[in-house]
C-alpha cells in the first residue's frame, strides 16, 4: 500500500476484482470514518492484511477540516460538491471544491464506495444510501436497520454526493452513518463492517469466519427539507434532534418566527442541526417516511 496522493492510499491485489473505496473524514470532526481509514491503512502497510485481488483505495476526505476538527472549512460542505456538472468545471477558488475534484477520479472507477460518516447530534447508527437490491448484497455487512433513501435528491437538490456519484455511473454507493460523531466506541464495529465487506468481495482473507447482521430494514424515504430563513427558527420542546426521531401527522415541529411548521404526515426527522451548525438558506432537518 503506496500513499499515491496527500491521505490517499492504495494498493492492489495480484488477481483482478473490484474497485473498492474507503472513505472517512468528508466531514473533518466525524472521527469514526477517519479513525477506521487509519487502522486500515496500517494494517495494510504492516503486511497484518494482504489484498488478494481488485484495488482497494483509502481516503481521508477534507484533510483541511480534519486537521480543524471542524466539519468543514467556512462553513463548506464537501459531500455536496460532487455533481456532474461542478466536476465538469475547474474548480473554485476555496479548499472543498478543489479537493472533490482530487477525490472525484477514485469516485468515478470506484465499484463499490464504502463513504463513513457520523452524526452530528446522538443518533442510532444508519445506512443512507439506495435501498436496491445490489446494495443490500454490500450494506447487509452493517449492523443496523434503518435505511435512508433519496431517489428524488431532495438533500442536494442534485446527485452531489460521493454516494450519488459512485452509483451514477454503475456502482454501488454505500452511505454509513455510524451514530454520534463523539462516540467513539463505534470505531471496532464499524471497521469489523467494512473487513466483512472485503471478505465477502474475496478482497482479503480474515482467519476468523463473517457472517452478516440479520437485520429486518425499516426503509425510509426523504421527501422533504426545511430550510432557515431570515425569521430564524426554533424547534418545538416535542422534537428530538436524534435523527429517527418520530413524529405524527399536524405534529408542530417548530417555528420560522411565529408561524408553526408542522409535519404533514407521520415520519420521522433526520440529520437535524443543533443551532451552531444552522446557516442561512440551508436545511435546518430533513422529513422522511416510511416506504417498507
Amino acid at each position: 500500500m503506496k500513499e499515491i496522493i496527500s491521505n490517499v492510499w492504495q494498493v492492489e491485489g495480484s488477481l483482478p476484482g473490484p474497485q473498492l473505496v474507503v472513505l472517512g473524514g468528508i466531514h473533518g470532526d466525524e472521527l469514526t470514518g477517519i479513525e477506521v481509514v487509519k487502522i486500515l491503512r496500517d494494517k495494510f502497510l504492516s503486511g497484518e492484511l494482504v489484498l488478494k485481488k481488485g484495488t482497494l483505495t483509502l481516503a481521508l476526505g477534507n484533510e483541511a477540516a480534519i486537521k480543524s476538527g471542524v466539519r468543514g472549512t467556512d462553513g463548506r460542505n464537501l459531500n455536496r460538491l460532487f455533481s456532474k456538472k461542478l466536476l465538469a468545471e475547474p474548480a473554485e477558488d476555496f479548499y472543498e471544491s478543489k479537493r472533490a475534484q482530487t477525490l472525484a477520479p477514485f469516485l468515478n472507477s470506484a465499484d463499490i464506495l464504502l463513504d463513513l460518516h457520523a452524526t452530528y447530534c446522538p443518533s442510532k447508527s444508519f445506512l443512507a444510501c439506495a435501498a436496491s437490491s445490489r446494495h443490500e448484497k454490500v450494506f447487509r455487512w452493517f449492523d443496523t436497520d434503518l435505511v435512508l433513501t433519496d431517489p428524488n435528491y431532495v438533500t442536494g437538490g442534485e446527485a452531489v454526493t460521493t454516494d450519488e456519484l459512485v452509483d451514477g455511473h454503475g456502482g454501488i454507493g454505500i452511505c454509513f452513518e455510524a451514530g454520534w460523531q463523539k462516540d467513539l466506541s463505534l470505531i471496532p464495529t464499524t471497521l469489523k463492517s467494512v473487513l466483512s465487506v472485503l471478505v465477502d468481495q474475496e478482497m482479503i482473507e480474515l482467519s476468523e469466519s463473517v457472517e452478516p447482521p440479520k437485520n429486518d430494514y425499516k426503509i425510509f424515504e426523504v421527501v422533504r427539507k426545511v430550510i432557515l430563513t431570515e425569521v430564524g427558527f426554533r424547534y418545538s420542546d416535542s422534537v428530538s434532534l436524534a435523527s429517527f426521531a418520530e413524529v405524527k401527522k399536524d405534529q408542530v415541529l417548530g417555528y420560522h418566527g411565529e408561524t408553526p411548521e408542522l409535519a404533514e404526515a407521520d415520519g420521522v426527522l433526520v440529520f437535524q442541526k443543533a443551532e451552531a451548525q444552522w446557516q442561512l438558506g440551508h436545511p435546518v432537518f430533513f422529513f422522511a417516511k416510511r416506504i417498507r
